[in-house]
């Protein structure tokens, strides 16, 4: 049992494996003005006697009393037990949004991994434990019950805090991690332009996804100062523009594809694929001088009319301001020479520049 409302010291309880349940259950059927679960699984089962079934219907009773419901919803899954049931779309949800619970599904550009209860702004649940009938029985779960309204008010506020977050930088700008955080100006190695085995290459085989990934994968090794480091891929595939209904592992496909290309074919990185989502990378060291471009005139998602062939002529006119000198001095069919094109592609690159401005 949870500790008498009347003790206001702060005390810590083991609710490791079967303690969980009963706990919880008394918790909530005892909660006077508040219950928020913030959770990254919940998997009601198939029958209405499921033990997390039974857990839903305690969120339907102390609705009923006048309890205040939150839930903050995970919707980004990997391992999660199919076979149980899906919450989110069911008719138990329904029945909890209608009772006037307020659910905040966390987009699927994010990750919400809480398995977290608090109960009257006071008693907080924080463990292991997603709610699914296997985590509820079978698993060795470790779990810990914190009677402390100082600490309660951490927890919430922190909640409130990732709701700001999300709601700021993925549901208003719809903008995934590795886009987001670009730095404003990206140093690009000249020889990556005048080196015929790069990114003239690339222009010339329309490799703009594997382009693109250079690019964000560039952008981020200079953001945290590192030239090896993980990236996950489905924010990377989500980052490229590739289409959210999509399942994880088809956005993981279409990623590995092109690292092996930027690896196998360019040799512009080392890759480390690994069991999970997560992809290890060590960037292939390219010698020389470099230019800086802002990364917002190459890589804005707002502007559809960014082609390949336009962010190869952006970069050779910042190339040529980096030296002092003006792109239009140059002929396009030494331009063309120059950077391992042909003349009819740096003359629609410039057909594709008038029509940006």
């Amino acid at each position: 049992m949870y500790p008498a409302d009347n003790d206001s010291s702060e005390k810590v309880t083991d609710l490791s494996d079967r303690k969980y349940e009963q706990v919880l259950i008394d918790l909530l059927d005892n909660a006077k003005e508040s219950i928020v679960v913030s959770m990254y699984g919940i998997s009601p089962g198939f029958g209405e006697k499921s033990p997390v079934m039974l857990l839903l219907k305690d969120l339907l009773e102390a609705r009923k009393r006048g309890v205040s419901v939150t839930m903050y919803l995970n919707t980004r899954f990997r391992d999660i037990d199919k076979s149980e049931g899906s919450f989110i779309g069911s008719p138990v949800f329904k029945e909890l949004k209608d009772s006037g619970c307020d659910i905040y599904l966390i987009p699927s550009s994010r990750k919400l991994h809480d398995k977290l209860i608090i109960v009257d702004s006071r008693y907080v649940i924080i463990g292991s434990t997603n709610w699914s009938n296997s985590a509820l029985k079978r698993n060795f779960e470790s779990n810990t019950l914190i009677d402390s309204p100082r600490h309660a008010g951490e927890k919430l506020s922190r909640l409130e805090d990732v709701l700001k977050f999300v709601k700021s930088n993925t549901e208003i700008s719809g903008i995934p991690d590795y886009l987001e955080n670009l730095p404003e100006g990206i140093a690009i190695p000249e020889e990556l332009l005048v080196n015929k085995k790069y990114f003239s290459r690339m222009v010339t085989g329309q490799d703009e996804r594997v382009f693109n990934l250079y690019l964000l994968i560039l952008g981020y090794s200079q953001l945290t100062g590192e030239v090896e480091f993980f990236i996950n891929m489905e924010d990377m595939a989500l980052s490229l523009g590739l289409p959210s209904a999509l399942s994880y592992s088809a956005l993981r496909r279409q990623v590995i594809r092109s690292l092996k290309r930027l690896q196998d074919r360019y040799d512009l990185i080392s890759v480390d694929f690994l069991h999970g989502k997560d992809v290890f990378i060590k960037l292939t060291d390219i010698p020389g001088d470099s230019f800086v471009i802002s990364s917002d005139s190459i890589m804005n998602r707002q502007s559809p009319d960014l082609t390949l062939r336009l962010k190869f002529i952006l970069m050779i006119e910042a190339l040529f301001k980096s030296k002092g000198e003006d792109i239009s001095s140059i002929t396009k069919a030494d331009l063309a020479k120059r950077f391992n094109v042909n003349e009819s592609t740096i003359q629609e690159a410039f057909n594709d520049l008038k029509k940006s401005y």
